[in-house]
């Protein structure tokens, strides 16, 4: 018997069985006992004034001191009918209660094998790389607890699967174009269809820096996901930061004719972060920015702090993102214009990055946007005794 319902049922049912058994034999044998001396008390004469003994119907009178001792008067028919059935009832009886006592274990049985039924073919879908779909929750017992924690974890690998095919489809096909670009073009230098001009050289290189960017992009993504990125965390006041990042970018927003404007309070509060990784942050954003924005927009970065954050906002007058793109904005690989023009999106991966990098520092990201109105992202920073407080708690 393998299975936990069969095993279930028969020790049920022969717990059942041997209880009502035992004690219907217990109970015809004290009732057979009981009428047997109730007959035999009636039947008994009755005693006599001054010690001797009535002799009852066809008997002789004798001496008492010299009476022999009565024997057990044989029952009736009406006795032994009445004998027959009440043993009768009591069997009868017995055989109804392990019927529905039957009746009942298989239907309790069937009610709490029936989820783990349930869990054992959804985990054998995913066990053949499969997903499932969601078990049954019924009631608020352990059993259906476990199915509840059971759909959440399927929920999960699904997202986790979907995510893993996501992004090795984005990672061929962001290699795809500079190696195809390379490819050719040293293809036709090779068969002297092409010249080796310094444009074509030049065309190369860049190339090359981008497939450079992609890869260590993705280095950094896997390991700040896996956290194992290493950081070299201090305590820092982030505003003198993020104005040399900016300043930085300066070029490049003016080489796309948009307005690049900060509003950095002085004296903020220090946090705990990696310099190198908060200017990963900032240019990320910044960048990001500059891309979706067209000539003539404006871009403001802004940090503020308050009792237990400091925040930095980088706001666009940019092309925005529509609702129904917002939850996945942060997604390897994913672009709001589904075309994955090289004219208006990167590699794919950095505000992937940027979220990564943020809650390895403890903070937090969002994003507000409207299509047409332009984008806002929020970075929010512990300040350096919450960081402190929240260590503190965590040892």
């Amino acid at each position: 018997m393998r299975s936990l319902g069969t095993r279930l049922s028969v020790a049920v049912i022969a717990v059942a069985v041997l209880t009502t058994v035992l004690s219907a034999t217990f109970s015809s044998y004290t009732a057979r006992q009981t009428f047997r001396q109730y007959v035999e008390r009636r039947e008994a004469p009755a005693p006599v004034p001054g010690g001797s003994v009535s002799p009852g119907p066809g008997e002789r009178p004798a001496n008492v001191a010299s009476q022999p001792e009565r024997r057990r008067p044989p029952l009736g028919a009406r006795e032994i009918l009445f004998e027959s059935r009440f043993r009768n009832a009591i069997w009868g009886g017995t055989g109804i209660a392990v019927l529905l006592g039957l009746l009942l274990t298989l239907w309790l049985t069937h009610r709490l094998v029936r989820p783990i039924t349930d869990l054992t073919s959804a985990a054998r879908v995913i066990a053949r790389g499969g997903t499932p779909p969601p078990v049954p929750v019924r009631g608020q017992d352990e059993v259906a607890e476990l199915a509840r924690a059971f759909n959440k974890m399927t929920e999960r690998l699904a997202a986790d699967e979907e995510q893993r095919r996501r992004l090795f489809a984005g990672v061929a096909h962001e290699l795809r174009t500079p190696l195809s670009v390379i490819q050719g073009t040293l293809e036709g230098m090779l068969d002297h269809v092409l010249e080796a001009t310094p444009e074509r050289i030049t065309t190369l290189h860049s190339q090359s820096l981008l497939l450079a960017r992609l890869i260590t992009d993705l280095r950094d993504l896997s390991l700040a996901q896996a956290g194992q990125l290493q950081l070299n965390v201090q305590p820092i006041d982030a505003g003198p930061v993020v104005r040399e990042t900016l300043e930085a970018l300066a070029p490049l927003a003016d080489e796309r004719s948009v307005v690049l404007q900060a509003d950095i309070l002085k004296g903020l509060p220090r946090i705990d972060a990696d310099p190198d990784r908060l200017r990963q942050i900032v240019q990320n954003l910044v960048e990001n920015a500059v891309r979706y924005t067209p000539a003539g927009g404006e871009i403001h970065v802004s940090m503020q702090a308050d009792e237990a954050d400091v925040r930095l906002a980088v706001s666009d007058t940019g092309i925005g993102v529509a609702a129904a793109d917002l939850p996945y904005i942060f997604r390897h690989f994913y672009r709001a214009d589904q075309s994955r023009a090289r004219s208006s999106g990167g590699t794919g991966l950095g505000l992937a990055i940027v979220k990564s990098l943020v809650e390895a520092h403890g903070g937090r990201v969002a994003v507000e946007s409207a299509v047409g109105r332009g984008s806002t992202f929020t970075v929010t920073f512990p300040r350096r005794q919450e960081a402190a407080k929240a260590q503190e708690a965590m040892v």
